[in-house]
């Protein structure tokens, strides 16, 4: 739904009239989106358990103290309904007896069987997980079938290391004819709401077998050019996961398929051939705490149901003896719904099989809030009024430390934004956000100059300012030029708008650099580009580190022009790297002018992140908007581990603005369970206190 102000008010002419008068507002929200295909999608389990199970032969005896009741009853208690169990793990071992093997040797019972029975029993829905291209197994036994370095090495360890990951090729037509007989077997032999694949997405993006060599060279083409080499990864983990998607759907009607790791670019090419997007995010692993936002910002703008996946582990999977406490585990699953996808936690039970009732006791206390907000996370779309463009060969990840910075920076300024390839409809959005590389090619350069000939607002970075392949403006109908990059680095940011508060004048320091941008009329100087005397290096230096502001240049360091913003540096990995709040104001000072009546506004810390969902009216129900407030309160942390949100500090009196305008309207804390006493602004937007915020709170606003 891409609606604007004339369509919204049109459809609500009595806006807010029962709500007493509150302070001026800044007016509601231009424009916004809410995708009317993640509204009608497939009911999906809110709580699932990814049951990691990799062994090895030198674990011995295989589920000797798996029971099945108690298996099924621990899931219950920790109001579990969906579960991955396993069908065959990355060292090549089966946990039922299959024809191809091998079977794990310490298996002597069809484990698969008892655990599917079970879920089925508690109407636990339970999906079989399998291990494509990382096989231990095959790798020994069909070392023809291994992806091969340029260097010629394979991803084998050596003799005298411990075995890691052992990339196959997708190239190899027996290979894959092997993984669609394995599929067709245990989705034939087991009654299974799903299968889970993992591990499907080339390794490397790159191989240099015969086969692959093969191939390229009788098309004409180079092997050794990346993106000759990354097309033809794609294309062949399309042609897989289309195939295995169709011996699912022939072996079992109705049967699920699901593949990890498709988070990467190219996914408009590949969601024909899935039904479910996974993103396998355990950020106290090296994921991090921003590779999840990013990526589910990505994903769900492909129109599938969208999971988050973190883990009951103290750092990674396999983590035996990690425990989270419940705070944690609570707030990472709230930062999953507030962006509206469902949750995975992963979990490894010991070689034994035996669900350990310390982890389904931490897992429980997580779900049981999860399960207690489901009636306002069930078909809620998020409501987005910005995008990030970005790009990069095919699959590659969006989740770069770049686009960190700019995730950082518009989480922290309450906007409410998706992550799109620049082939994606981007002009449903007020507002896009160029990452700091963007290739702007002549298509994408005419699109934008429309889309800001429309009123849509463009923030650029850097590099995105000029035209792909050159070293020339795209953006010089707005009087902004393009001088080649500064010789200083860092370089300094003279402030001449007012977004430093009383601090007096300073040069701040651009510590990855900038590029050397002139601003003519009718663009406007945000902030000038100072330089230092000299460059330091061997022959001219001073002090411990860089040389010290000298003198303002003829050039901007952040100008806008209209409905366009540029600032001179690399913004995103700018803010990443160093977090410098001159950075996020002179960011924010741009965002006000570009954005008067953001869809949210907040005085909340920026430790928390608020996000914005809508339900359609209904079955009885009223249309509702559901404002979460995830409150991100970290320990101070060592260099050594990462963060942990594990003693929450309450957030209190968090202030809210809702710039839509909302019609005989009530409020209601829904984690509370109290009623919230809602102000109408007069420039048409809401207004609203949530007391107190321990870890997640969701405020309910139904409209009439």
């Amino acid at each position: 739904m891409d609606c604007n102000r004339r369509d919204f008010l049109g459809a609500m002419a009595a806006v807010g009239a029962s709500l007493p008068a509150a302070e001026p507002g800044g007016g509601i929200a231009r424009k916004y989106w809410i995708d009317p295909k993640l509204a009608e999608l497939p009911a999906r389990p809110w709580r699932k358990v990814h049951q990691d199970f990799h062994n090895t032969p030198y674990v011995g005896k295989i589920g000797e103290r798996f029971d099945a009741d108690e298996f099924g009853g621990r899931l219950l208690e920790a109001r579990v309904n969906g579960i991955v169990v396993f069908a065959k793990d990355m060292h090549g071992y089966f946990y039922y007896p299959s024809r191809y093997g091998p079977v794990h040797p310490g298996l002597s019972f069809d484990l698969l069987k008892r655990q599917v029975e079970a879920c089925r029993k508690r109407r636990i829905a339970v999906y079989a997980y399998y291990c494509t291209t990382w096989d231990h197994y095959l790798a020994e036994n069909h070392p023809e079938w291994l992806v091969v370095k340029r260097d010629r090495t394979t991803y084998l360890p050596k003799f005298d290391q411990t075995p890691g990951w052992t990339a196959l090729c997708l190239s190899r037509r027996d290979f894959v004819q092997l993984m669609l007989d394995h599929a067709r077997e245990f989705v034939t032999g087991y009654e299974l709401d799903g299968a889970w694949f993992d591990m499907p997405v080339p390794a490397a993006g790159e191989c240099f077998c015969s086969e692959c060599l093969k191939q390229l060279r009788g098309r004409g083409l180079d092997p050794f050019d990346t993106q000759v080499q990354r097309r033809h990864k794609l294309d062949l983990h399309k042609d897989f996961i289309r195939r295995i998607k169709a011996v699912v759907e022939e072996s079992r009607p109705g049967c699920q398929v699901d593949f990890n790791g498709q988070g990467v670019y190219g996914l408009s090419e590949r969601v024909p051939f899935m039904d479910n997007l996974d993103i396998e995010a355990l950020p106290t692993a090296f994921w991090g705490y921003y590779y999840f936002p990013t990526i589910v910002r990505y994903a769900r703008t492909h129109g599938l149901t969208t999971y988050g996946q973190t883990g009951r582990f103290q750092g990674a999977w396999a983590d035996f003896g990690g425990l989270k406490l419940p705070a944690q585990l609570e707030t990472e699953v709230a930062g999953i719904v507030a962006n509206g996808a469902h949750c995975c936690i992963g979990d490894q039970p010991p070689p034994s099989a035996r669900l350990d009732p310390a982890v389904y006791h931490v897992i429980g206390r997580a779900y049981a809030r999860i399960q207690a907000l489901e009636p306002y996370l069930e078909r809620a779309v998020p409501v987005t009024e910005a995008a990030i463009i970005t790009g990069g060969l095919p699959l590659e990840s969006p989740a770069g430390e770049p686009n960190y910075g700019l995730v950082k920076l518009l989480i922290e300024s309450r906007v409410q934004f998706d992550v799109v390839e620049p082939a994606a409809g981007w002009e449903r959005y007020a507002l896009v956000v160029l990452a700091d590389s963007l290739e702007v090619d002549a298509a994408l350069a005419q699109r934008l100059h429309a889309f800001i000939q429309g009123g849509g607002a463009v923030i650029v970075s850097d590099r995105s300012g000029l035209a792909a392949g050159t070293e020339k403006s795209w953006l010089e109908r707005y009087g902004l030029h393009y001088a080649g990059p500064s010789p200083f680095k860092p370089s300094y940011m003279v402030p001449k708008a007012g977004f430093t508060g009383d601090i007096p004048p300073f040069e701040y320091a651009l510590y990855e650099g900038a590029s050397q941008w002139r601003a003519e009329s009718p663009a406007q100087v945000l902030a000038a580009l100072g330089a230092p005397r000299f460059q330091r290096s061997a022959e001219h230096y001073t002090s411990h580190a860089q040389t010290p502001f000298d003198h303002e240049t003829g050039f901007a360091a952040a100008a806008r022009s209209g409905r366009v913003a540029l600032f001179a540096f690399p913004l995103g990995i700018s803010y990443y790297s160093r977090g410098y709040w001159i950075y996020r104001r002179a960011f924010q000072h741009a965002l006000r002018e570009l954005l008067p009546a953001p869809l949210l506004e907040t005085n909340a810390p920026l430790s928390s992140e608020l996000t914005l969902t809508r339900q359609a009216g209904g079955n009885g129900r009223r249309e509702r908007f559901m404002v979460h407030v995830v409150n991100f309160s970290a320990l101070r942390r060592s260099p050594r581990h990462p963060d942990f949100y594990e003693d929450p500090i309450p957030l209190t009196d968090v202030r809210v603005t809702l710039n839509l305008p909302l019609k005989a309207v009530a409020g209601r804390a829904v984690v509370a369970g109290a009623s919230l006493s809602l102000k109408r602004l007069p420039g048409g937007g809401v207004q609203f206190t949530i007391p107190r915020v321990p870890v997640h709170e969701v405020v309910a606003i139904e409209a009439g």
